[in-house]
């Protein structure tokens, strides 16, 4: 069984802690999703420095720990 990833409104940038969309001014569900939809990015198996906006930036957090392979909750 493989696991992945589907576009819903969980994962659109639109989406606010309480579940409304923001975009839309409605409350939304687990299984909605709408032509509107931004994804957002969010961590996966494949999270870790290399791949992260602010790597080997002024923007980083952790510019000391910041490595290949490595993961740290600013991660974006």
């Amino acid at each position: 069984m493989e696991v992945k990833s589907i576009t819903s409104c969980l994962n659109c940038e639109n989406i606010t802690s309480t579940f409304d969309c923001s975009k839309h001014n409605i409350e939304v569900d687990v299984d909605k999703v709408c032509s509107d939809h931004v994804f957002k990015q969010a961590l996966t198996k494949n999270s870790n420095c290399s791949n992260c906006k602010n790597f080997n930036t002024q923007s980083c957090p952790n510019p000391n720990l910041a490595a290949e392979g490595m993961l740290c909750f600013s991660w974006a």
